[in-house]
C-alpha cells in the first residue's frame, strides 16, 4: 500500500471530514488519520446552528442528519435573575430557519463515511507524532510514515501537534462539562442557554435530543482570577443543583459519565498556517467566543482550506504566500465577527449586564433578533461599532 499522497489530514472530526470530502470529490489523493477508531464519542453540546446545514446538503447528509437529530426553532435565554426572553429563530437568506442536536458520536460517523464513499483513505487508531517539512513535502510521522504536498491539522482543542511544529498556540480559554440525561417530564421543546445558577463568566445550556432527553451542560470561561478553585465539574455541578435544572431534572436519570472538555475561541489572534500547513475548524481557533458554537465553522472553514488547497494543487505553487492568502480568506470572512463576539462576551457576561439584557431584550424582540442575525452569519459583524452602541439605538428606534 502506497504512503504517497497529495494531502494527510490529521483529525476526522467534521472540520477534518469536510476537507477530505471536497477534496476527494475533486479527485485528489486525500488520507485522512485520527487517533479514534470510529464511531467515536466527541465531548460536545451537540447543536448544529442553521448555518451548518448548507454544508451538511452539499455534502448529501443533510437528510440523514436530520432523520437522526432533533429539530429546533425555538430559544430560550435565562438571566442571573432568572428573567427569560423567548424568540424564534429567525429566517435567514443562506440557511433554513431552525437548528438541529444530535449526538456528534452519530454525527462524525456519518460525515466520515461519506468522505469515504467519495474516495477518501481514512485510517483510525493512528496517533501523529510529528510533521517534517522539506522544501518538495511533508513527511507526517505515526505508526508509520506519510509523505504529501502538504497537510490540514485539524485537531480541535488538542494543541499538542501544534506545539510541536513550533505554532505554540495558547490554551483552550473555555472549559465545559456535559452529561446525557434520559426521562425528563415536560422537557421543553427548545434551546435554553441559561445564565441562572451558573459561574459567571459562563453559561448552561439544556439542548433537547428528544421529548424526554438532552444534553446538559456547563462552561466557564477562564479569566485569571478563579482558576485555582474551579473546574468544569464544579460548574456543572452548579448548574444542575440550581432550582430550574433541580426541579427539570427530578425524575431524570443521567445516562454515562459526565465529561470535560476545553474549548478554544482564539481565532482572532490565532495562526492559521505554516510550511505547507493549513489548520481548520478549533485547531485554527474557530469556535465562537459569545455562544460556543463551532460545528458550523468547522464544516466552512474545511470547505474553505479545501478550495483553497486545490487552487495551490493546480497552481504547482504552495508558497508561503498562496499559504498566506488562506489566513486572509479566513479573516476576511470571520475576524469581525470574532471580535464583536469576545466584546460581547466581554460586556456582557456578567450579573448585571446579564439581568438589564434580558428583559430589555423581551421588551425590544429587534435587540436578539439583530444580534442573532450577526451571530448566524445572515448580516456582517461590525467592525468597530460596540455592542452596547447597537443597544442603545436599537432601545432608541422603539
Amino acid at each position: 500500500m502506497s504512503n504517497r499522497f497529495d494531502v494527510v489530514i490529521v483529525g476526522a472530526g467534521p472540520a477534518g471530514s469536510s476537507a477530505a470530502f471536497y477534496l476527494a470529490h475533486a479527485g485528489v489523493k486525500v488520507l485522512l488519520l485520527d487517533k479514534a477508531d470510529f464511531p467515536r464519542d466527541k465531548t460536545c453540546g451537540d447543536g448544529l446552528v442553521p448555518r451548518a446545514l448548507p454544508i451538511l446538503a452539499e455534502m448529501g447528509v443533510v437528510d440523514a442528519v436530520t432523520s437522526r437529530g432533533c429539530k429546533l426553532d425555538h430559544l430560550q435565554v435565562s438571566a442571573p435573575s432568572g428573567r427569560s426572553v423567548h424568540f424564534d429563530i429567525p429566517r435567514l437568506p443562506h440557511a433554513p430557519n431552525h437548528a438541529l442536536v444530535i449526538p456528534r458520536l452519530e454525527l462524525d460517523n456519518l460525515l466520515l463515511q461519506r468522505a469515504i464513499e467519495s474516495g477518501v483513505d481514512f485510517r483510525g487508531g493512528v496517533h501523529v507524532r510529528a510533521l517534517q517539512t522539506e522544501s518538495d513535502g511533508v513527511t507526517v510521522y505515526a505508526n508509520e510514515s506519510y509523505r504529501a504536498a502538504l497537510v490540514i491539522v485539524a485537531t480541535g482543542a488538542n494543541t499538542a501537534l501544534l506545539s510541536s511544529i513550533g505554532m505554540n498556540p495558547p490554551k483552550p480559554n473555555i472549559v465545559a462539562a456535559r452529561a446525557y440525561f434520559e426521562g425528563i417530564e415536560a422537557l421543553p421543546p427548545y434551546f435554553q442557554f441559561r445564565f441562572d445558577g451558573v459561574v459567571l463568566p459562563g453559561y448552561g445550556w439544556v439542548f433537547p435530543l428528544s421529548a424526554s432527553s438532552a444534553n446538559i451542560g456547563a462552561g466557564f470561561i477562564r479569566t485569571g482570577k478563579r482558576e485555582h478553585h474551579q473546574s468544569a465539574q464544579t460548574a456543572f455541578n452548579s448548574f444542575i443543583h440550581s432550582p430550574v435544572l433541580k426541579s427539570m431534572l427530578g425524575g431524570a436519570t443521567q445516562v454515562g459519565s459526565l465529561r470535560s472538555f476545553p474549548i478554544r475561541t482564539d481565532f482572532a489572534s490565532a495562526p492559521t498556517f505554516t510550511e505547507r500547513t493549513l489548520l481548520v475548524g478549533e485547531a485554527a481557533g474557530l469556535v465562537n467566543p459569545l455562544t460556543g458554537d463551532g460545528i458550523d465553522f468547522a464544516l466552512e472553514s474545511g470547505k474553505i482550506a479545501a478550495e483553497h488547497v486545490l487552487h495551490m494543487l493546480r497552481l504547482g505553487d504552495i508558497s508561503r504566500s498562496q499559504l498566506q492568502a488562506y489566513d486572509t480568506i479566513l479573516r476576511q470572512r470571520y475576524q469581525n465577527l470574532f471580535r464583536f463576539s469576545q466584546r460581547v462576551s466581554h460586556m456582557a457576561l456578567n450579573r448585571r449586564a446579564l439581568d438589564w439584557l434580558v428583559p430589555l431584550a423581551a421588551a425590544r424582540p429587534k435587540l436578539p433578533e439583530a444580534l442573532v442575525n450577526i451571530l448566524l452569519g445572515a448580516k456582517p459583524a461590525p467592525e468597530h461599532l460596540s455592542f452596547l452602541r447597537i443597544v442603545k439605538g436599537v432601545a432608541a428606534r422603539l
